[in-house]
C-alpha cells in the first residue's frame, strides 16, 4: 500500500459533495432517552466529485490515476476546497520536555471542542508565542520537530495549507460516453489516517 505524491485531477463539475463522517451508536431507551456512544474519535472525511463533460484526454488521466492505484489499494492527496487552509491556529502548548507535537485545527463551540489532525501538509509557518520558528516539518504526517523542547507554557501555532490522504472508494470507474467529445462521472474518496512512520 503506497502513498503517492501526487493528485487527481481537479474536478471541474458543478455538485461536488463532501465532509466528515462520525460512527456513533445509539441505543433507545424505554424512558425515550438515548444512549450515545461515539465509535470514533476523529472525523474521516469522505468526498464525491462528478466530472462532467470532460473530455476523453482528461478521461484518459483520471483513468490512469485508477490504474496506479489499483482502485482501493494505494492512496494519494486530495485538495479539500472547502477547508484547506489554517490561519494563526494553535496546535500545542509547550511543556518543556517534548520535541515533537501533530499539527492540528481547532473547533470550539459552548466550551465543547474538537480537535482535528492535518497530516498531508502543502506548507506550514510556525511560531513559538508570536516569534516565528523553523522547526522540522514532516510533510507526510503533519508533525514539526523542534531543535528543543518549547518553553513551558508557550503557545504553538500555525498557518499554512494542507491536503487530504484519500483513496478511491470504488474499485470500479463507471463513465459514460454520452457524446463525441464528452464523457461523464464521478469519483468516490475516501480518507485514509497518514503513513506509518518508517522503522
Amino acid at each position: 500500500m503506497a502513498y503517492l505524491d501526487a493528485y487527481l485531477s481537479p474536478c471541474p463539475g458543478y455538485g461536488f459533495e463532501g465532509g466528515p463522517n462520525f460512527s456513533t451508536r445509539i441505543v433507545g431507551m424505554a424512558n425515550g432517552r438515548e444512549r450515545r456512544n461515539a465509535d470514533w474519535s476523529i472525523a474521516r472525511h469522505s468526498y464525491t466529485a462528478p466530472f462532467l463533460n470532460i473530455s476523453k484526454a482528461a478521461y484518459r488521466e483520471l483513468k490512469r490515476m485508477h490504474l496506479v492505484c489499483r482502485g482501493k489499494l494505494h492512496c494519494f492527496r486530495f485538495k479539500d476546497y472547502l477547508d484547506f487552509q489554517a490561519v494563526n491556529e494553535i496546535f500545542a502548548i509547550g511543556d518543556g520536555v517534548h520535541t515533537t507535537f501533530q499539527l492540528a485545527k481547532l473547533s470550539t463551540i459552548g466550551g465543547i471542542s474538537y480537535e482535528r489532525p492535518v497530516y498531508a501538509i502543502v506548507a506550514a509557518a510556525v511560531t513559538d508565542n508570536g516569534v516565528p520558528v523553523s522547526p522540522v516539518v514532516d510533510m507526510e504526517r503533519g508533525t514539526v520537530t523542534f531543535a528543543a523542547p518549547p518553553t513551558n507554557g508557550h503557545v504553538l501555532r500555525w498557518s499554512g495549507e494542507f491536503d487530504v490522504w484519500v483513496r478511491f472508494d470504488q474499485d470500479n470507474l463507471p463513465f459514460t460516453l454520452d457524446n463525441v467529445n464528452a464523457t461523464n462521472g464521478q469519483v468516490e474518496l475516501l480518507e485514509v489516517p497518514p503513513p506509518e512512520e518508517e522503522s
